[in-house]
């Protein structure tokens, strides 16, 4: 079935669900009160992606917390945060950015006065000296042993003050130990209640007390939904303190709703707010039965583009042939990217091709145009004499012109379309692929292809049920390698081993998204593919499971860690850092991040949209807090 008629299809699925709907709940709108007993006009209802094993788990030390269930977005409390609009950092717990000497090994971080946990007490230094040193002295917590190899010393200088000494030159405090796309590891906790706590990894927490703007009203014990309530003290949260302003919704209820027929109810129904994610087509049959639902455009593209996670493949690079950059090109190559485009979302989303750096409009500006002539003129060896330029600048214009050709208004100006689909793709090219397989060491005898004298296949895997843009880019990813000629087994898999087997290397290729971009300095997005924090396959370690192994990017990334990212020498560096990956390519990014996030206007509005883009559609971020408060009722 097309995906228009599947479309079509849907829309009348869902019409007579409607109407059964309507007869049986009155569709939620003459119903003033929600199923967890509050007013409906009180209450935001955001959707979560998943539901949680571990209901009443509120500690996000422990291991298994599921955070995205509103617990980092609308209780924790954070050092530093990021306004997304203008990539910049903010002190929320910090009253600013932290003091430094000369040689950046010793900080100086001055408190926010006024916030207090939800019990009453003050948030002060003790909490945050506390924090720290709880996760250094405490081997149970993921990053003990790195957060060790960070620091010397965390102590108390007065009730608003905190001196950090550093083993070595840290410049990055803020970077490493702030938000600055999703949230942070280190979140304070109360130090007077953390401290009288025996084993801080099997401590649920299920009554927190919070510096955040809400509370835990009632949580459901199937792990269903968590209820939050807006503090009556609101003003002395970190959001009322750093903003002065009010979250309007005195409730908001997390939820998750079931399959996405389900889902797509729910928002027709008015019975939720905000959608995490959703397909286009299922956006469409929503919009076709309640014009109050809406993406971040009215129109085509319809969803953002700005979230800087592109989606892509990822290659276990700790085993051959995957760790042979050679290899690594020729998928590249061998892949049609227009088609990948289309069996994603139809041809919608920003090309992101570049390893690691994500093309967000702040990160196109910063380093894609900049290197494009360079790209321009980037050159690889096939090994038999040969050369070819791989990068391919025609993308936007052929896309605009098979969008066209659907009936789909793209505008003409060279400049808007770079920004609706970005500076170009990597180009199709089977025969150089071939050309780089063999260079890379496999055969191929009877149109099969071999490795070591052996067959060759590639195990390629992907989410299960939730990110389906990188799912779908598998898949295609998938097709495409095997209209190549080469041996690919699909597989899904769930939440419970996928993260696992990123971090252990357990795979071959897989839509995973090691990527980011959102500040002009990027060393935190990078750190992690120092070659130095390698461990073998099969084990965890504080580098990226991909496990790439490149001597001059690491050595970049070592100058990059004593330098000031305000310094010039930091931006060249980082220049230098992209080229060498796109020269090596430990990832093969498709699009940047786009979010179909649908919102409902029926009940709230105001939301972050692009004719209002006071922050971006990131429900899931710890800054969904600062949305809330913009966030209003909509009046009758």
């Amino acid at each position: 079935m097309s995906k228009k008629n599947l479309s079509v299809y849907m829309a009348l699925l869902l019409s007579l669900i409607l109407i059964i709907g309507t007869l049986t709940s009155c569709a939620g709108l003459t119903t003033t009160m929600t199923e967890v007993d509050t007013p409906r006009n009180e209450t935001l209802i955001v959707e979560s992606q998943t539901p949680t094993d571990s209901p009443g788990q509120f500690n996000s030390y422990m291991p298994g917390t599921q955070m995205d269930f509103g617990i980092h977005q609308l209780m924790s409390a954070m050092m530093w945060e990021i306004d997304t609009v203008k990539g910049e950092q903010f002190g929320e717990v910090a009253a600013g950015m932290p003091v430094s000497n000369t040689d950046f090994t010793e900080h100086t971080i001055k408190i926010r006065e006024g916030i207090k946990w939800s019990d009453g007490e003050s948030l002060d230094a003790e909490d945050v000296v506390f924090t720290f040193n709880m996760i250094m002295s405490n081997p149970g917590i993921g990053l003990c042993d790195y957060y060790n190899t960070v620091f010397k010393l965390v102590e108390k200088v007065d009730d608003y003050t905190v001196r950090i000494v550093t083993n070595g030159s840290f410049p990055r405090l803020s970077l490493r130990f702030g938000v600055t796309i999703w949230g942070n590891f280190l979140r304070i906790v109360p130090e007077h209640i953390y401290s009288k706590v025996d084993d801080i990894t099997t401590f649920k927490d299920s009554d927190p007390v919070v510096a955040g703007p809400y509370t835990v009203k009632a949580y459901d014990e199937q792990g269903k939904w968590v209820l939050y309530e807006r503090r009556d003290d609101w003003k002395d949260s970190t959001v009322g303190v750093v903003t002065g302003k009010m979250p309007q919704a005195k409730y908001i209820w997390f939820r998750y709703l079931g399959d996405d027929i389900a889902r797509q109810m729910a928002m027709i129904n008015n019975e939720v707010d905000i959608l995490w994610e959703v397909t286009p087509e299922m956006l469409d049959a929503m919009v076709a039965e309640n014009d109050k639902i809406a993406c971040w455009y009215n129109d085509f593209p319809y969803a953002t583009s700005d979230n800087p996670c592109s989606k892509g493949i990822a290659f276990s690079m700790g085993k051959e042939p995957y760790s042979n950059p050679d290899f690594r090109w020729a998928i590249a190559l061998a892949m049609n990217f227009d088609e990948i485009s289309m069996n994603i979302f139809n041809g919608v989303g920003r090309a992101s091709p570049f390893p690691i750096l994500t093309a967000t409009s702040a990160m196109q500006e910063l380093y894609y145009k900049p290197i494009q002539p360079w790209l321009e003129e980037l050159e690889l060896d096939l090994g038999d004499g040969t050369t070819v330029k791989p990068f391919d600048s025609g993308y936007g214009e052929r896309m605009a012109k098979t969008l066209r050709a659907a009936g789909i208004n793209i505008p003409d100006d060279k400049e808007e379309l770079i920004d609706i689909f970005g500076i170009g793709c990597w180009k199709y090219d089977p025969v150089s692929a071939e050309k780089l397989l063999i260079k890379a060491g496999l055969d191929k005898k009877d149109g099969k292809w071999y490795y070591d004298g052996e067959p060759f296949t590639i195990n390629m895997s992907y989410l299960a049920d939730t990110e389906v843009q990188a799912g779908r880019g598998l898949i295609a990813a998938h097709d495409q390698l095997v209209k190549f000629g080469l041996d690919c087994i699909l597989s899904s898999e769930s939440s419970a081993t996928w993260d696992t087997n990123g971090a252990t290397g357990d795979f071959d290729i897989a839509g995973y998204w090691p990527t980011g971009g959102i500040t002009k300095d990027i060393y935190s997005l990078i750190i992690g593919w120092d070659a130095d924090l390698i461990v073998p396959l099969g084990e965890r370690g504080p580098g990226r499971g991909s496990r790439w192994n490149n001597t001059e990017a690491t050595d970049i990334i070592h100058q990059l860690a004593k330098l000031s990212p305000d310094d010039e020498k930091s931006y060249a560096l980082s220049m230098e850092f992209i080229k060498i990956a796109i020269e090596d390519m430990p990832f093969i990014g498709f699009h940047s991040g786009i979010k179909f996030a649908p919102t409902n206007s029926t009940i709230w509005e105001n939301y972050p949209r692009a004719e209002n883009p006071y922050n971006g559609q990131w429900w899931s971020w710890s800054c969904f807090k600062y949305i809330i408060t913009e966030i209003t009722p909509v009046k009758k």
